[in-house]
């Protein structure tokens, strides 16, 4: 149960606020409560999409099973960024305003940076991490050093979100713990910018 006067809480408390200090911002702007809710219901349909049961040299197993503590943190990290894809998916069907394409943007990174204080030693901190520095590398997320913030590329951001949901897919389908942990091992780390952006959150609950 998704409660929205709840949502509209830790909108209002923790992801507005932290807009304006990750983003530039013509681009903070852009995060909405509309958003925050819809990547959340998104989120949690995500979880049921994707590899679950998968047959591993003719044995039948799951996903758990075989990336073990690994498990929980790309889970969450497949929840967060195909939950934006799906949105996106929408867009393109004409099933949400397509002309909303940036908040959905916007507000997915910004609730990146949330998930991120929870450390990257931490589930969702770790898939969090992953998923920053995945897009970061893919050019979708730009560091403006004159503004000591980040700028979405929004030219770049919907590939890399499409990249990034293949990539874990696959690596849960094919059972893969070493893929995985290699994955989390280069991305599930903070940089230089993100401690910088994350250490101006202190006030925030």
């Amino acid at each position: 149960v998704i409660l929205q006067n709840v949502l509209n809480a830790k909108y209002e408390r923790i992801l507005a606020p932290m807009a304006a200090l990750v983003l530039v911002q013509e681009q903070a702007r852009n995060v909405t409560g509309k958003y925050m809710t819809m990547e959340t219901v998104f989120h949690e349909l995500s979880h049921s999409l994707g590899p679950g049961t998968i047959t591993l040299g003719g044995r039948e197993t799951t996903v758990d099973k075989e990336l073990k503590e690994l498990a929980s943190g790309f889970e969450e990290a497949k929840a967060d960024v195909m939950g934006a894809y799906n949105i996106l998916f929408m867009m393109d069907k004409g099933v949400l305003p397509a002309s909303e394409r940036s908040q959905i943007r916007a507000t997915y990174l910004v609730g990146i940076f949330r998930a991120m204080r929870f450390g990257a030693t931490e589930a969702h901190g770790q898939g969090a991490a992953m998923q920053y520095r995945y897009l970061r590398d893919k050019g979708a997320l730009v560091w403006d050093a004159d503004a000591k913030r980040f700028r979405i590329d929004e030219a770049k951001i919907d590939g890399a979100i499409r990249d990034l949901v293949g990539a874990i897919v696959r690596l849960q389908g094919d059972g893969d713990y070493a893929g995985t942990k290699a994955m989390l091992d280069r991305f599930g780390v903070l940089d230089a910018e993100a401690e910088q952006v994350i250490g101006t959150m202190t006030h925030i609950p």
